[in-house]
């Protein structure tokens, strides 16, 4: 699938669109998810509420991830306004105000078909409860049930990993879910509290079982710190680096240092990585591979450029922060 939406796209686009909404919600149902996490799937990938109604249950979320609790719509309603197909035991929907979406009809017949499919798959299955385990939305009873079906004590230190979906899972028997965020499909991955993976990977901090959405919200967040496709980033070792991201992250891009990366290319960042860790002038130039001469004079350059000094004590702080937010700015 992955091959046949890569050699669509140059010839279709809206075709292959349409392919990558298979591919998503297939991806979604091997990695053995449950209703909410499908229907959070439908609205970040849709940009609006989803919603499915299954026997007495209904779950609607916003494009945030966030679960919606005011009054849904009636059967009736949601069949008149917006698009959506009657599945098994209920239906699904997109709340969708004004003109639809070119995939919006798509989007439903792909999560009435997933929904279909978990609720004809046999309850309690790992990912499931995993899935709810990691859900900060989720109150804490619904976890301690679902850690229980995981066999995991909530008084347990654990750590989640958060990895591409792409990425093999390199720890045996871990359990394993596929969650569905505003950044794409990604694995979480359960690791002891000493527990190591390979990269790409991004390691939450260490929380009791009882506590694993926070260490999830870390992973997400560390693997969007990646410097590149085979490092992993551990949350725990960025103190608090950790903290001032997150609380900078919403307003990262107008941040005049981050501003004043992103017009750099991307030699000249690297170029900057190298001043700011290496001890000198001289020794950042042996590990680029330029003149000692040559990169004072750049030096020099990127400094006016900046508005500070890389290498000083406070210009290493600000640079540091305004490099990792704008990973953040950029990741996909």
């Amino acid at each position: 699938m992955q091959e046949l939406v890569g050699r669509l796209t140059a010839l279709d686009p809206e075709a292959s669109e349409t392919l990558k909404v298979v591919a998503y919600f297939d991806a979604l149902v091997a990695g053995g998810v449950g209703v909410q996490a499908l229907v959070r799937g439908a609205a970040v990938l849709s940009g609006t509420v989803a919603g499915a109604s299954v026997g007495r249950r209904t779950h609607r979320v916003g494009p945030d991830g966030d679960r919606r609790t005011d009054d849904a719509a009636t059967d009736g309603e949601i069949q008149r306004h917006w698009p959506a197909r009657s599945i098994t035991d209920g239906n699904v929907w997109l709340e969708r105000e004004g003109p639809r979406h070119a995939n919006d009809d798509m989007i439903v017949e792909r999560l009435a078909l997933a929904v279909d499919l978990v609720g004809a798959r046999r309850p309690g299955e790992a990912a499931s409860a995993l899935e709810t385990a990691i859900d900060a939305k989720r109150d804490a009873e619904e976890r301690r049930v679902a850690l229980s079906r995981l066999r995991l004590s909530p008084s347990r230190d654990l750590r989640i990993a958060a990895l591409p979906l792409s990425h093999e899972v390199a720890v045996d028997v871990a359990p394993s879910t596929v969650v569905a965020t505003p950044y794409g499909l990604l694995r979480a991955v359960v690791l002891g509290a000493d527990e190591k993976i390979s990269g790409p990977a991004g390691v939450g901090v260490p929380r009791r079982a009882d506590e694993l959405p926070e260490s999830f919200r870390t992973a997400v967040l560390a693997l969007r710190l990646l410097p590149d496709n085979s490092s992993v980033v551990d949350a725990a070792d960025l103190g608090v680096v950790l903290a001032a991201v997150s609380a900078m992250e919403q307003v990262a891009a107008q941040q005049p240092d981050v501003v004043a990366l992103a017009r750099l290319d991307a030699r000249a960042r690297a170029v900057l990585d190298e001043l700011a860790a290496a001890e000198s002038v001289r020794a950042a130039a042996t590990a680029l591979g330029m003149h000692h001469s040559t990169l004072q004079a750049r030096h020099e350059a990127l400094t006016n450029e900046l508005g500070y000094d890389p290498r000083s004590l406070p210009g290493r702080a600000r640079f540091q922060l305004a490099r990792l937010l704008l990973r953040l700015v950029a990741a996909p």
